[in-house]
């Protein structure tokens, strides 16, 4: 793990400066330590609008500390909020309504401005809610304009809910339910207040069979108004499709007096979407019963008449049985291909037992089902499945699919968050395999700023604590950077962080984004791209104070180089033409099966970078310095080569210390046991014989029977090693431990409240909740040590739980 930046303030502090005991610290945080997933954030998509290249999207989301599963309704325990994303600028907005809670249902994109709909509820009672929101900004109008406080409630009865909406001649038209009836609202654009010249009273009921609900509402060309929805005739429910003249009232051209139902086999099916196709014919979808064990995916393709368009399955009716019990389709619609060939994409979910997978089929104009697909796999335990999609939301030629689809996927106890699937020939990313885990996954980064604020990543999430351990709220939200998943940052200068994120499910839609101290992207900053490189394929930036300059590793993909590369940028972003006698970026080395720079093969102090490479015989260590020049004195100009048998095998990380000696972290099986191997390499590049035992400390837990695995690695000011991961051995839990090494490869046995250089808070009294795995590590300004990973809890009982953590020793 790369050194935290603060270490470049005390490099001329001897030894004696540091006093870290290795003891917990039990006034930091909860006790000894800090939880860092109870604020785990749940952001459910519901709908989407993609316009002026933007995607906005809607939902709800839980508190930010809830961890509850659904209930059977899929309700969660604690009342849900609003939630709104601008997938441009990465902003959210989370706005409480009813005391009981509120979802977002529907989004309409207009002018500088998103509406929303949905429904809050109080006591019981749910009424239909309106929101308007700066659409870049993510915040209420408080122009207080639109209703003064930007938030509409209409009430008729105890269940009344707003499903779609529109927008058009100055007019807000919100269309749901109230009660056992399809109800359409409209509303002045201007103020938000109901509409009377509709219908003299704002609203009108269409009491469609027993009961009915309007699901999707388009105002057409013309002003008529086309609605969609389920309807129960008492006995089954159907689809029901309706056109409206501009008043609201039946238009009787179309179907039958205005109406068309549609039934399938004679059983309860259910319309989730409306879609006018681009030659104005009508696609709906959801899904039909055909056996009482066998609900298929339901389609419907009608003429503008509301007439079958029989072309589509021979009678404008098309069902598909996934091979599950329970197929359904969410979002529907089509798009001509380069071929002329007319294709009708269709997404949602298929069931098979307790959870939701997400469903994708294309197929062609005449119902026939095509073979590509399904194109997105199952992601976690628990339901994945989804919402809709949107058309040229990624450039040309970056996937197989014109259609990018939009979903939910629910990690660790039920976490959700929204994803952006994208098809990518038969296959997609995958998110995080810790996805759906039974167990919470570890924390992959720490770094602790001056002011002692500590920054922690976790699950692909930025969280930031103050500096006894608790939450800083002004933070993102509520502590958690929130606009993006996070896979790498660092800490800048001014309280700035620089992080690579990216959208879950895609490798297109990556970023490099600068962070305000408010855990806010300045969304007008942007980097350079390399020249022949795209810097969406950044796998990491890291800052120098040294040289007050940020560092990026590049990809190869879809690049002009065989291998990644590392630049130089100057603060604002730009390309550091000078770097590498001008040639503005050296090479280094690939992971293996992948184009990405393996980051475990670099690593940079306050003076130099180093890097390595194996050959069948060789390791090959290569120092430049921070301006991308060959160390002459290093090697033979630069590069050292040193023979070995077998140089990559159990081969770790690569590490510098502050006097530019080079430490090799490897692994070594033998005997069924498991052993850690620090090798160190002088400043010339030659093995420090005097350094452990002929050059290599090894560190076992056990003689025999036991492993020693390795995370994480970080070098003090003093230049002393500390040293992080997990302990195994027969009859013993498994435990995370933190060893210190002094300069000569011996353990530091001032370190650990058994004096032996080893700390684990399950050896070290704590054996009922104690790290199973310390996987980063950070250092304060008074020199003592963050630690965090995977915490194991035994309660009375033998009940085991598990919880990341982060912890502090004095």
């Amino acid at each position: 793990m790369k050194k935290n930046i603060i270490f470049l303030l005390f490099l001329g502090f001897s030894q004696l400066g540091f006093s870290q005991q290795g003891v917990l610290d039990a006034n930091f945080g909860l006790g000894p330590f800090s939880y860092v997933e109870n604020d785990n954030e749940k952001q459910i998509l519901t709908a989407i609008e993609y316009a002026n290249d933007t995607l906005f999207a809607a939902g709800y989301t839980g508190p930010g500390v809830d961890a509850s599963l659904p209930n059977a309704e899929g309700n969660f325990v604690h009342k849900d909020r609003f939630f709104y994303y601008n997938g441009k600028n990465h902003n959210k907005a989370y706005i409480s309504i009813g005391d009981e809670g509120s979802r977002a249902n529907a989004i309409k994109h207009y002018g500088a401005y998103v509406y929303l709909t949905g429904y809050s509820k109080d006591k019981n009672n749910k009424s239909i809610a309106v929101v308007k929101l700066l659409s870049k900004d993510a915040k209420l109008d408080m122009s207080q304009n639109f209703n003064r406080d930007s938030k509409v409630i209409t009430d008729f009865t105890d269940d009344d809910e707003g499903n779609a909406i529109d927008i058009k001649n100055n007019k807000i038209w919100v269309a749901g339910r109230a009660g056992d009836k399809s109800v359409i609202v409209r509303y002045n654009l201007a103020n938000g207040y109901v509409d009377k010249t509709f219908n003299q009273k704002g609203f009108m009921f269409y009491p469609i069979g027993t009961q009915s609900e309007i699901k999707s509402l388009k105002i057409l060309a013309d002003d008529k108004i086309l609605i969609a929805g389920t309807t129960n005739n008492g006995t089954q429910t159907d689809f029901f499709i309706a056109r409206l003249n501009p008043d609201g009232t039946y238009d009787s051209s179309f179907g039958t007096n205005g109406i068309k139902t549609i039934d399938f086999f004679g059983q309860n099916d259910h319309l989730n979407v409306m879609k006018i196709l681009y030659n104005g014919k009508i696609m709906l979808g959801g899904s039909c019963t055909r056996t009482i064990n066998n609900i298929d995916v339901a389609l419907v393709k009608l003429n503008a008449d509301g007439s079958y368009d029989n072309s589509f399955g021979g009678a404008g009716k098309v069902t598909y049985d996934e091979g599950t019990q329970e197929d359904v389709v969410n979002d529907v619609d089509a798009k001509v291909n380069a071929s002329n060939q007319e294709i009708i994409y269709a997404i949602g979910y298929k069931k098979s037992g307790v959870y939701k997978d997400v469903l994708y089929r294309e197929f062609d104009s005449d119902g026939s089902t095509l073979p590509n697909g399904p194109a997105v796999n199952n992601l976690s335990n628990y339901d994945d499945y989804l919402v809709a999609g949107a058309f040229g939301v990624l450039p040309a030629g970056s996937f197989t699919s014109p259609l990018t689809m939009y979903g939910n996927w629910f990690c660790r106890e039920a976490t959700g968050n929204y994803i952006q699937f994208n098809k990518l020939g038969n296959t997609m990313t995958m998110v995080s395999p810790e996805c759906g885990a039974s167990y919470a996954s570890s924390i992959s980064n720490i770094k602790v700023r001056a002011d002692g604020k500590i920054y922690v990543l976790y699950q692909n999430q930025l969280k930031r604590y103050l500096n006894n351990g608790t939450p800083d709220v002004s933070f993102g939200n509520n502590g958690t950077f929130t606009g993006m998943a996070t896979s790498e940052f660092d800490l800048l200068p001014n309280n700035k962080v620089v992080a690579n994120v990216y959208i879950y499910g895609t490798n297109t839609q990556r970023y490099s984004v600068i962070l305000d101290d408010n855990g806010k992207i300045i969304d007008n900053f942007e980097f350079e791209n390399l020249p022949g490189a795209d810097q969406r394929y950044i796998n990491k930036i890291i800052y120098s104070a040294a040289k007050n300059k940020m560092y990026a590793y590049y990809s190869s993909f879809g690049t002009q180089f065989s291998s990644p590369v590392m630049c130089r940028y100057n603060l604002d972003g730009t390309i550091d033409g000078s770097f590498a006698n001008n040639n503005k970026y050296i090479s280094v080395t690939q992971r293996y099966g992948s184009y990405d720079a393996d980051l475990d093969k670099v690593d940079v102090n306050s003076q130099r970078i180093v890097t390595v490479d194996f050959t069948t015989d060789k390791k090959i260590i290569k120092q430049y310095s921070l301006d991308g020049d060959p160390i002459a004195s290093f090697g033979n100009v630069g590069t050292a080569e040193i023979a070995d048998p077998n140089p990559a095998s159990g081969f770790k990380k690569i590490a510098l210390d502050n006097l530019n000696n080079v430490y090799i972290l490897k692994s070594k099986s033998e005997n069924f046991n498991t052993t850690l191997l620090v090798e160190k390499y002088n400043s010339s590049g030659i093995l420090d014989t005097s350094y452990g035992n002929g050059g290599v400390f090894e560190y076992a837990y056990n003689s025999s029977d036991s492993d020693a695995t390795f995370y994480s690695i970080t070098v003090q000011s003093d230049n002393k090693l500390l040293i992080s991961g997990k302990r195994t051995k027969l009859f013993t839990d498994s435990n995370g431990y933190t060893i210190r090494l002094n300069t000569n490869g011996t353990l530091d046995t001032t370190f650990s409240v058994q004096n032996d250089g080893v700390f684990s808070d399950m050896e070290d009294g704590n054996p009922n909740d104690f790290f199973e795995d310390i996987s980063a590590m950070g250092i304060t300004s008074n020199n003592e040590i963050i630690i965090g990973g995977l915490n194991k809890n035994r309660s009375t009982g033998n009940i085991i739980t598990y919880t990341a953590k982060i912890k502090k020793l004095k």
